[in-house]
């Protein structure tokens, strides 16, 4: 089912990264939305994408640059009324308008102010449509199973291996990656599915970094848990405001807690 309050929460995330940001900061993120969200495949092999027309997407990707993101909701939300499946837009429309915003840009027929807003867009309405991907389908096995990994150029990973030690002593099977590069980390991602991952944060300079990763993952995985451990002086309630994730991290104990109670909810 479309989910209306995430498509609103993810306009509004992305809204403050644009305002928080410097522009090649933000520029650094639109380009990986559209390149991950144009290079997307369907995982399930016999679906196929609904022939759309270069019309209705040039129409589409005119309501994506609007600032307002109420045009856009409701292109998809009639697309969806005529009958076309959440994948089908995914698919046919989400990853088609990413590459035409692409395009577009490219060919300086969009102003960098309107590809931040189309991709910002997409990017939610790929949210909160939950793509209906094979790994977005399985049903959530509940294994304590999780991915432990440092923010892209974070230089200290001490934190999180005793952390990842205080929760294989708790019975759960734990895949730590330190000092894993953005590509690397997210190609890492992709061949494991995990269905839990931890982030660190150790300062707030790497901010942008974790924003970009945290977007990535979620394309990546859309159904999974992500949480951050942040520094003590990393302020909680701004990464909220900030960073798409589901969870902050005080320490190791309460958030075996807390995704202990995560997994009694999915299971």
């Amino acid at each position: 089912m479309f989910d209306a309050e995430v498509f609103k929460r993810t306009v509004s995330l992305f809204d403050t990264k644009r305002d928080a940001f410097a522009q090649d900061a933000v520029e650094v993120l639109a380009t990986d939305i559209m390149r991950r969200l144009a290079s997307a495949r369907s995982k399930d092999p016999t679906f196929e994408a609904p022939e759309i027309s270069d019309e209705s997407i040039d129409a589409f990707c005119e309501t994506l640059i609007q600032p307002s993101p109420a045009a856009a909701l409701q292109f998809i939300e009639d697309r969806r009324t005529e009958g076309v499946t959440r994948q089908g837009v995914y698919l046919g429309y989400i990853i088609a308008a990413a590459r035409s915003l692409g395009r577009g840009w490219d060919e300086d027929r969009f102003s960098f102010l309107e590809v931040t807003y189309g991709t910002g867009h997409l990017y939610a309405l790929m949210r909160a449509l939950r793509a209906e991907t094979s790994s977005a389908r399985r049903t959530f096995d509940g294994r304590r199973c999780a991915l432990f990994a440092t923010v892209p150029g974070e230089e200290h990973g001490i934190g999180i291996t005793v952390a990842a030690d205080l929760f294989r002593e708790a019975g759960w099977e734990i895949d730590l990656r330190t000092g894993t590069n953005h590509d690397d980390l997210l190609a890492h991602v992709e061949d494991t599915q995990p269905y839990i991952i931890g982030l660190s944060l150790s300062t707030e300079q790497r901010l942008d970094a974790l924003v970009r990763l945290v977007v990535a993952l979620r394309i990546t995985m859309p159904s999974a848990i992500i949480g951050v451990a942040p520094a003590t002086n990393v302020d909680a309630a701004r990464l909220h405001d900030l960073v798409d994730i589901d969870l902050v991290f005080d320490d190791a104990p309460s958030a075996c807690r807390e995704l202990e109670r995560l997994i009694r909810l999915r299971d």
